[in-house]
């Protein structure tokens, strides 16, 4: 694996394996999500603005928005280069932008990102421009046209609903259901004819409450009238809206 650290930008090149690959041999989702929530963590860690550099302060960070348009997935085998750097302020949230290319340097897969810095005790989140100096800001350079939304519920036909009793296995480091599992979750409710046969070129994800182990969650999907689906993942005993996870699918 090769990789370049800079102060402003991290920039990985690896091969996708097996295991980080779908049943149309692309690189899945899940595994997208899984390698921007290691090269943020690493290009923060480096940077002195990491996990551990947040836990010492008593804080955590929690990703809250995300807005990921894919031109094309990389295939299985297939060497990949991924960027991530911090793109700027917005209000409590610290922005985060990735691409994702080939070796030959064509843009695959471009995404923004918000995160919140939160308060372990209180869990409330605070506002980051205490860590700005330590941020490598890079603001004129942006993987998107825009930042990641506040999403709403959809309109449509429920086409699926399935219970979910999250485990031990989704509940990372923080003590909550792990970002990626919602995202596992909101595929697996897309029927597996419409999945093999289209193409998914845009992602918008809120997370927007915490879950944890041994909760009873339902996750159901809504096709819009635009051919545009949500999943939106509920907690069952208070009916809380922990995520919102909507794709736009056209045809492969």
């Amino acid at each position: 694996m090769d990789e370049n650290i800079t102060k402003k930008f991290l920039v990985k090149q690896l091969l996708v394996p097996s295991y980080f690959s779908d049943l149309k041999g692309e690189l899945s989702i899940p595994s997208l999500f899984h390698l921007f929530q290691e090269v943020a963590w690493e290009h923060a860690t480096t940077n002195q603005f990491g996990y551990t550099h947040l836990h010492a302060k008593g804080l955590f960070w929690a990703l809250s928005r995300v807005q990921v348009e894919i031109a094309e997935m990389p295939k299985w085998t297939s060497s990949i280069i991924v960027k991530t750097w911090p793109s700027g302020i917005e209000g409590a949230f610290a922005l985060r932008d990735f691409t994702v290319e080939n070796e030959k340097g064509k843009r695959l897969v471009s995404a923004t990102s918000s995160w919140l810095i939160v308060d372990i005790e209180s869990r409330r989140p605070k506002r980051p421009n205490e860590f700005k100096d330590t941020m490598p800001i890079c603001e004129t350079i942006r993987a998107t046209n825009g930042n990641a939304q506040k999403l709403v519920s959809l309109n449509g036909s429920i086409i699926s609903s399935q219970e979910i009793v999250s485990k031990i296995a989704d509940i990372d480091i923080n003590g909550h259901i792990n970002n990626t599992k919602y995202i596992e979750w909101a595929i697996s409710s897309i029927p597996i004819e419409l999945y093999a046969q289209s193409h998914i070129h845009k992602i918008s994800v809120n997370f927007l409450s915490e879950g944890f182990c041994n909760d009873k969650i339902c996750a159901t999907t809504t096709q819009g009238e635009n051919g545009d689906y949500s999943c939106e993942i509920i907690r069952q005993s208070n009916s809380q809206k922990l995520c919102i996870v909507q794709f736009d699918i056209l045809p492969a």
